[in-house]
């Protein structure tokens, strides 16, 4: 069955018809065949229209065209009676099938009304097993939801000594929660403890996403979990990775107390080591105008990128990032005082999107995949993220793939390049939006910003990079979610929109006042903390106050057909993390972890 979206003369998408995108909602229902066909012609008494070796007309004719044999021998008249008596079979067995079929009025009536109970049957057994299909790709992604139709309750909590500086994971069906020297292991849908690891109190577990700041949610669950801790009295640092299966089974090895570290997905663990040049810390010089100045014919380090196996400490792959021309600021901290200092390894930076690892620091920028691919041009000192410019420049796709910023265009705003897992690569006239949030299924397109105005691109293999529509009025800054066929996009003026993701037209507008932005609609992107989604209704955690004089948060439901708010929950607490695991909702309080459904 094909859902095909009719294009919209009143709309603000201007699709040229050919090119109206299509979405394939089931792709094939088990048991059902478009194939027909008949057994044979049926007698005038009912029966198979002949004896068992009657030739029928047709037959005879058939065999008549059939070509002779190149030569005499064995192998064309074998050929001829296995012809024959397959024919023969098939037309004995029609007849069978005939002679049981009912004479009566009453009997066919009956014969059709099973085969029609069974056809429906079919197709019903179809849809069940395709909404199942689509519910497992939902919950299969980070923004993935089992039910939002209802405003939520809560289902189960857990106190913590220190709750904002906890930290949630999801692993394959289980929540970690990581937070006062330990790790619990509880099951999302209960909130039983299934097991408890003790730790240290500065710990930092992972691989995690973009919790607590918008952005796209991406990337699997951890698998296992990998926790970096620290300890020490007497100024003798003592640092130790531990990973974590998802049944509590652990191993702890002790790492470098310098190391730079961080956990990576897979079971891996990520080192930054800064090697050669100047890492001395020391005072700036600062001009008239408050500009910080590096030392005269000052050269940093160069540095090392290396991921490991956490659990056994083997090198997975490395590469080393040179050191280019500096600005400043990438180079500096600051004191208590607020004075800048010269400090290299402090001013290390770095973020992890999906799939892509992005690092910044004193005059080393880079990208690449978790594999090891290098995304950024090592000889291109303009491409991003050069010199710490444009974090967040490279971004995962959720449908496979990457997006970089495109180089070879110069003097321009600035335009992306799509790499799409199959091999395409699709230079774009804009940038483009990356959804927080979908429902798993890949719609084969892709939305970008050129200019002021949105476009979409197909991202299927042989028509990759086709343009699919032009909105000329719809302003997207953000997509929040892409689902269902509907793309929710943020705009400009600070209204959540809802467009028919197959031709641009909209669909339905979320007012701003009623998500509080008021005059700070500029500032809409920074005060929604993320989506999640049922695939029917979208939820948006929304600061209570853009403004930040008071503290509190919004929890938002959006009905994805039409935009009607469905539900709204409003808290005290301010925001600070909110999780999907398998499904269920987790999200940390001013008193501990709540589970919400």
């Amino acid at each position: 069955m094909t859902e095909r979206t009719e294009h919209d003369e009143t709309g603000n998408g201007t699709p040229e018809p050919s090119k109206v995108h299509t979405f394939d909602l089931i792709d094939e229902v088990p048991g059902v065949s478009d194939a027909g066909g008949t057994d044979g012609a049926e007698g005038p008494d009912g029966g198979d229209g002949g004896g068992p070796d009657t030739v029928e007309p047709d037959a005879a004719a058939d065999r008549a065209d059939e070509p002779a044999p190149r030569a005499p021998g064995r192998v064309a008249p074998a050929l001829t009676g296995a012809r024959a008596a397959v024919g023969r079979t098939a037309r004995r067995g029609g007849a069978a099938v005939r002679r049981r079929l009912p004479s009566t009025r009453r009997g066919k009536v009956l014969l059709v009304g099973s085969a029609v109970s069974v056809v429906v049957l079919a197709v019903a057994a179809g849809v069940l097993v395709d909404a199942r299909l689509r519910e497992q790709a939902l919950l299969a992604t980070p923004a993935g939801v089992r039910s939002l139709a209802t405003k939520p309750t809560q289902l189960w909590s857990t106190d913590l000594e220190n709750p904002i500086a906890a930290t949630l994971v999801a692993m394959p069906g289980v929540l970690a929660i990581a937070g006062d020297a330990k790790v619990r292991g509880v099951d999302p849908a209960s909130g039983e403890d299934l097991w408890t690891v003790d730790l240290e109190k500065d710990l930092s577990c992972g691989p995690t996403t973009h919790r607590g700041t918008g952005g796209p949610a991406s990337g699997a669950p951890a698998d296992p979990l990998v926790c970096v801790t620290s300890s020490g009295d007497g100024g003798e640092r003592v640092q130790n990775v531990t990973v974590v299966e998802a049944d509590g089974a652990t191993q702890t090895r002790e790492l470098d107390p310098a190391a730079q570290v961080m956990p990576a997905p897979g079971g891996g663990l990520i080192h930054f080591e800064p090697l050669g040049g100047e890492q001395e810390q020391r005072p700036v010089v600062v001009d008239k105008l408050g500009a910080p100045h590096l030392p005269k014919a000052f050269v940093g380090p160069d540095l090392t990128v290396r991921v490991e196996d956490a659990a056994t400490g083997t090198e997975r792959w490395s590469d080393t990032v040179a050191f280019g021309a500096p600005r400043p600021d990438s180079c500096l901290t600051y004191d208590e005082t607020g004075a800048p200092v010269l400090d290299v390894a402090g001013a290390l930076g770095w973020d992890l999107h999906g799939d892509v690892l992005e690092v910044q620091g004193c005059g080393v920028s880079a990208a690449f995949l978790l594999d090891g691919t290098r995304l950024d041009d090592p000889e291109n000192a303009d491409d991003p993220p050069a010199d710490g410019v444009d974090t967040a420049s490279f971004a995962s796709l959720p449908d496979g793939g990457w997006v970089g910023p495109d180089t070879a265009v110069t003097g321009a705003a600035p335009r992306d390049v799509v790499h799409l897992p199959h091999g395409a690569t699709v230079p774009l006239e804009g940038q483009a939006l990356v959804p927080w949030a979908t429902d798993g299924r890949d719609p084969g397109i892709l939305l970008e910003r050129v200019g002021v105005h949105a476009e979409a691109r197909s991202t299927v293999e042989g028509d990759a990079g086709a343009r699919l529509w032009s909105a000329p009025r719809l302003r997207a800054t953000t997509l929040l979610a892409r689902v269902s066929g509907t793309a929710v996009v943020l705009d400009e003026q600070g209204a959540v929109r809802g467009i028919d993701l197959g031709t641009g037209a909209d669909r339905w507008t979320l007012d701003p006042e009623v998500l509080s932005f008021g005059d700070m609609a500029w500032a809409a992107e920074s005060t929604i903390f993320g989506a999640y989604t049922d695939g029917d209704t979208l939820l948006l955690p929304v600061s209570a106050d853009p403004s930040g004089s008071a503290s509190g948060l919004r929890l938002l439901a959006v009905d994805l057909r039409d935009g009607a708010l469905r539900w709204e929950i409003e808290q005290e607490t301010p925001y600070t993390q909110l999780i999907s695991v398998d499904g269920y909702l987790a999200q940390v309080t001013q008193e501990g972890v709540v589970g919400l459904g």
